[in-house]
């Protein structure tokens, strides 16, 4: 779903940029820069759709790129490449402003699955922005998940009909300008359907902008809707790992990931 998307990677770091390169080459458009200010000049040429950018950096750095990002490309995502202390410290107000972080150091596979997590939800709301009313989007939940589905949604306004396939069950939600009005599972509706199809991780949807008429059986905000979605997941999950945790055993992992340390 990432295809046609432009990523600029900000770093000054030779061996990351190669790095980030090399990954994210077959997901998507990607441009290297050594500095912010290069990668600004880029971006004045061509907007990107997304900018991966170290924070500490020589001359302009990452929190600067962003500030004037903001300003002349607001919609543009951002990603931040930072250490832990960084994130809760000089960049902690920033976590509006940035699509996600990427904490350093970090696992190439792991940074790689977050990037890819950002670009199909770039690529949806591109999709969803270019489509007719009468047009459907089809993808399956390995690419988004449902989360992600609702929130390009909401953030883009989009009034239509999300229907997720799992196994053998199917949730319907219903849209109006971003708002989730009424939800269904066999015999759940509203909110309790969706705090259910939440939890899916795999299977399909499918988005019908055409929509139609329904009842209104959610009055929460979709924002509302998903924060006690995932808070009850959590609490599952939770649970779960308590009552079914499994005795640690000692062996030798047969892949060790690549490991990007903080430099």
């Amino acid at each position: 779903m990432a295809q046609g998307i432009q990523v600029l990677v900000v770093d000054d770091n030779p061996v990351i940029r190669e790095l980030l390169l090399n990954s994210l080459s077959p997901l998507a458009t990607v441009e290297v820069f050594a500095g912010a200010s290069e990668a600004f000049g880029r971006a004045e040429r061509q907007t990107p759709d997304l900018v991966i950018s170290d924070y500490r950096m020589p001359g302009l750095n990452g929190l600067e790129l962003l500030a004037k990002l903001r300003v002349s490309f607001p919609r543009v995502a951002v990603m931040m490449l930072a250490s832990h202390s960084d994130i809760k410290g000089p960049l902690a107000g920033s976590t509006p402003l940035v699509e996600d972080f990427i904490e350093k150091p970090f696992f190439l596979e792991e940074a790689i699955a977050r990037v890819k997590r950002v670009l199909d939800r770039i690529g949806l709301s591109k999709a969803t922005r270019n489509a007719a009313d009468s047009s459907s989007l089809r993808g399956t939940l390995a690419q988004m998940s449902v989360v992600d589905l609702m929130q390009t949604l909401d953030m883009g306004r989009k009034s239509g009909r999300l229907v997720i396939t799992h196994a053998a069950r199917q949730c319907e939600m219903q849209f109006r300008e971003g708002q989730l009005v009424h939800a269904t599972l066999e015999n759940l509706t509203g909110e309790e359907a969706v705090y259910k199809a939440v939890a899916w991780a795999e299977g399909t949807f499918t988005i019908d902008f055409e929509g139609g008429e329904c009842p209104r059986t959610i009055t929460s905000s979709t924002q509302s809707v998903l924060l006690e979605a995932l808070r009850l997941f959590d609490e599952a999950q939770h649970e779960a790992e308590t009552t079914e945790r499994a005795p640690q055993q000692n062996c030798s992992p047969a892949f060790q990931p690549a490991f990007v340390p903080a430099v």
